[in-house]
């Protein structure tokens, strides 16, 4: 997985994507609860991909996506991760990494702030795909 750049006009798309129901984690390379919540959302993804779920992280990080991609490659991430070099805090009211969003339908369902244990994320996951 290489972690690509995308446009902010791509970013809107896939923030208000109607076509699937969506994870979308706000991360950075510095934030150690990011790095600590990796292997718990590549195990959720492995477990509710197959059901509809879309899992995508972007990376916030300020200098570019190089040092994230390390992080990636040694967590062995298996869904998309994208940076821009937009800021994107203020348009998504990022406050606070690493920063869940449900999308369901194109709309933001629920914001999950901070880092959450692996049976916290299953229950709303479980929850938000019926």
């Amino acid at each position: 997985m290489i972690i690509e750049k995308i446009e902010p006009h791509e970013l809107d798309k896939l923030m208000k994507s109607k076509e699937s129901k969506s994870l979308v984690v706000a991360m950075a390379s510095w934030c150690g609860p990011c790095r600590e919540e990796l292997p718990v959302l590549i195990g959720l993804y492995n477990k509710y991909r197959d059901r509809g779920l879309k899992m995508v992280g972007i990376s916030v990080d300020v200098d570019g996506p190089i040092i994230m991609q390390k992080i990636a490659d040694k967590a062995k991430v298996n869904f998309p991760i994208y940076w821009t070099k937009v800021d994107m805090s203020e348009k998504y009211d990022i406050y606070a990494i690493p920063m869940i969003y449900l999308i369901k339908n194109g709309k933001v369902v629920e914001k999950i702030v901070g880092k959450q244990t692996e049976s916290f994320l299953d229950k709303k996951i479980e929850i938000f795909l019926e």
